[in-house]
């Protein structure tokens, strides 16, 4: 037989023998001897490569020592204990090897049909899709076994392919498998995955008819599911009923808090967690840091750093930058900088983190200088860099600082990005050169539609109409549908120059190009139109409001009637309240409070107690 194709290294001998010494004779292997040797490898083989090593060497040796007799210490299930040794490692080219061998010595080995499920679990371990699919198509129908299928399903759902993990799963019960403990939380994982509540509910139901509900791991997976899916209470029912929870079913159901905004409850398991001598992982400080950051909970985020340090957490560098992006977010920016300072090590969303919170904080100096100290440890300005200190320059009119970041970026191949390029575009507008704005704008080889509403607002910012309506026509003749914004801004430039017809031309326009008017649209027209005494015109586009909201919010009518009292129109006011009843919206607080704030500049004082009282009874 031919040896296998991965080389062996040679391992010295700790003692050196003398030129006349013999070598010692290798006891001869046994097939049972054999695989118990790889199984106790396999079992070492994720710590070290020499295990990996050895187990090939035994494989080698016992090939060496095969004769016709003997030729059974190296059958199919050798192999597979090897494959067995290379999942341990994660050594997909050590794997490969093996597979290429099985295949050389034919079909007696290749088509076995357990190896053939272990080179299915093997390639699905390593991340290995294509492999994997390849090696489970392989397998006869009959063969394939619940480990086969857990493999390929669990690969499809770590992969992110969601609806062919759900698939697997109904194939594998058509196939008359059982789906077990490893199988269902995979499936559950896919169902949230797809926002598929109802099918995570019927796999929670298969759970409990199979007798594997009550599994740690099942019901972890139940709690992330619902959590995912915005079922808090269910999580938390699941979690409460768990017989047994560990540092992942804390973690779960700490996230199905954290995904859903309840914070106050999540700072609360944090410590539930403590006095059950439970220690919160990396991932669950982290997930509270980000949260609390996003929903600005002093509380909660402060809570997530003090669990970190009690619980002897290393400030590495996700979770300092996670602490950094807390502080920043909301305003304790000296806490911030106590935790960069501390840290040893940094990546560069640390430094734009911190460069990004003294420039929101309007330490621009510190700012500065610590764009310098990122640049003195060898690391280079990323777009977010860029994007922080270019709306510094806009902000604190630095001209000179701003030009130098455009240079960077041109010489750093970094001034195609959206960001870089719309701050660009702003920092010159800001200064009046708008010939430069346009410039950075046709720089640009793709432009998305923020980029275009940027431009187009830069014109009509400045009673640019004209330049802001070609600008708009050219979105739409190379293929760009304009948003309600980017029309808004063009309507807004038209207002500002009492260019009224033509900012009705362009509404008519957008309805034709079956744009929604938005809440600005609206209020935009209304109060521009009132202002200059259009009343006419303001009724018919009250009437155009009907027509085209079916259903226009308390807020669109708000917006109305600050418009009308805005124009002391007490008879168009009077209107638009009959309009109000009519709709039903009279039991809305805001709709309420703006009538009674357009009443009072009416001078109406019957209306306004009736106002009152109503308002009364709504609360």
């Amino acid at each position: 037989m031919a040896p296998l194709p991965l080389p062996i290294p040679a391992i010295a001998s700790p003692h050196h023998s003398k030129p006349h010494d013999a070598p010692a004779p290798s006891p001869r292997l046994t097939p049972s001897s054999l695989r118990a040797a790889l199984a106790s490898l396999s079992q070492h083989a994720h710590a070290h490569d020499g295990a990996l090593r050895d187990a090939f060497a035994q494989v080698a040796r016992a090939e060496g020592q095969s004769s016709p007799a003997a030729a059974v210490a190296v059958g199919p299930e050798v192999y597979a204990s090897l494959l067995q040794c290379c999942v341990a490692a994660g050594s997909l080219r050590a794997g490969r090897q093996v597979h290429a061998a099985l295949v050389k010595r034919g079909p007696y080995y290749c088509r076995n049909a357990y190896v053939g499920t272990k080179l299915a679990v093997f390639y699905a371990r390593c991340g290995a899709l294509a492999d994997a699919e390849r090696a489970f198509e392989a397998l006869p129908e009959r063969d394939r076994n619940a480990f086969a299928w857990a493999a390929v399903i669990g690969l499809w759902s770590r992969a992110g392919l969601h609806a062919r993990a759900l698939d697997g799963f109904v194939g594998m019960l058509e196939a008359g498998v059982p789906a077990d403990n490893f199988v269902v939380p995979t499936v559950l994982k896919a169902c949230a995955g797809l926002g598929l509540f109802d099918a995570g509910r019927a796999v929670h139901g298969y759970a409990c008819k199979a007798g594997i509900a009550d599994c740690v791991y099942v019901m972890s997976s139940l709690v992330d599911f619902y959590g995912k899916c915005g079922q808090v209470e269910d999580a938390r029912g699941v979690f409460d009923a768990m017989p047994e929870r560990t540092v992942v079913s804390w973690n779960s159901m700490l996230m199905a808090y954290i995904y859903n905004g309840r914070i106050d409850e999540a700072v609360d398991l944090f410590y539930d967690m403590r006095v059950e001598s439970v220690l919160p992982t990396r991932v669950s400080v982290v997930s509270l840091l980000s949260a609390s950051a996003e929903l600005e909970a002093v509380d909660g985020g402060r809570q997530g750093h003090a669990v970190a340090v009690s619980s002897g957490l290393e400030i590495d560098v996700i979770l300092g930058s996670s602490m950094i992006n807390f502080y920043c977010k909301v305003g304790l920016v000296e806490a911030a900088e106590a935790v960069f300072e501390q840290m040893e090590e940094r990546d560069i969303v640390t430094w734009n983190l911190m460069i990004a919170g003294y420039f929101q904080d309007g330490q621009i100096d510190k700012a500065f200088d610590t764009c310098q100290r990122m640049l003195e440890t060898n690391l280079k300005f990323d777009c977010v860099t860029l994007a922080s200190v270019i709306t510094a320059c806009v902000k604190s009119c630095s001209m000179m600082v701003g030009t130098a970041a455009h240079g960077y970026a041109v010489r750093n191949y970094l001034d195609s990005d959206r960001t870089v390029a719309c701050g660009l575009i702003d920092l010159y507008a800001s200064t009046g050169s708008i010939e430069h704005a346009r410039q950075v704008f046709n720089a640009m080889g793709q432009r998305d539609l923020v980029l275009w509403k940027v431009m187009i607002s830069t014109y009509a910012d400045r009673g640019m109409s004209s330049e802001a309506l070609k600008l708009l026509d050219q979105m739409q003749q190379e293929g760009m549908s304009p948003t309600a914004a980017c029309w808004d801004s063009v309507i807004s430039a038209f207002i500002q120059n009492a260019q009224f017809k033509d900012a009705l031309d362009l509404f008519n326009q957008m309805l034709l190009m079956k744009t929604r008017p938005n809440l600005r649209t609206w209020s935009l027209l209304i109060r521009g139109l009132s202002q200059n005494g259009m009343h006419q015109e303001v009724t018919n586009l009250y009437c155009k409001m009907q027509e085209v909201e079916s259903a226009p919010s308390p807020t669109i009518y708000s917006a109305v009637i600050l418009a009308v009292k805005t124009a002391t129109s007490g008879h168009y006011g009077k209107a638009i309240h009959a309009g109000i009843v009519k709709k039903g919206l009279l039991l809305s607080k805001s709709v309420i409070q703006s009538l009674l704030n357009m009443y009072s500049s009416f001078d109406d004082g019957g209306t306004t107690d009736s106002l009152l009282r109503l308002l009364a009874e709504c609360s």
